[in-house]
């Protein structure tokens, strides 16, 4: 019984002196159909009108834009990649700043990600005429797929082009 307390204890402490711990005295317990539900969905419901806004700015189709921010973050603007992609269109900060001059700290902001990923987005289907070599070129890089004239032979780009496809199809 004394080891178990002196474990409890040792784990205890060990947590709250981590530096990644979480500090407890900000944790808040919210039920689940309370007002953290209703603003998750007036959220979505914001993120929803500003992709609207940035396709029609940019002449995309909005299902089509909605199904890619489904695909690329499912609508979190706040996604990272592994790779290290950022915001609900998940762009990489060198193509943030190449295309549209935003810093890495403005790829969370919804609206400055939005527009960004809408004119690149325009600037692909400009470039390549079509929506599936735009969205392989969005997924694995304009010079591979202009180079190669097709959707590249890679697993990851081939689904995510057939998702993209499907999901706009089904209108989602």
């Amino acid at each position: 019984m004394k080891a178990f307390f002196f474990i409890a204890i040792v784990f205890f402490v060990g947590c709250a002196s981590h530096p990644q711990a979480p500090n407890t005295d900000k944790i808040v317990a919210v039920p689940l159909h309370s007002a953290a539900s209703y603003s998750r969905k007036s959220s979505l419901r914001f993120l929803g009108s500003q992709a609207a806004k940035a396709a029609k700015r940019y002449g995309i189709n909005r299902k089509l834009f909605y199904a890619l921010i489904t695909q690329e973050s499912a609508w979190d603007p706040y996604a990272i990649s592994p790779a290290g992609a950022r915001g609900l269109t998940q762009l990489m900060p060198s193509t943030a700043w190449g295309e549209c001059g935003l810093k890495r700290k403005d790829l969370f902001d919804v609206r400055a990600n939005l527009n960004c990923g809408a004119f690149y987005f325009s600037k692909l289907l400009k470039r390549f005429g079509s929506v599936r070599l735009a969205l392989a070129a969005y997924n694995s890089g304009e010079t591979r797929v202009a180079r190669l004239g097709r959707v590249p032979r890679i697993r990851e780009t081939q689904h995510y082009v057939k998702r993209i496809m499907a999901n706009w199809q089904r209108g989602s």
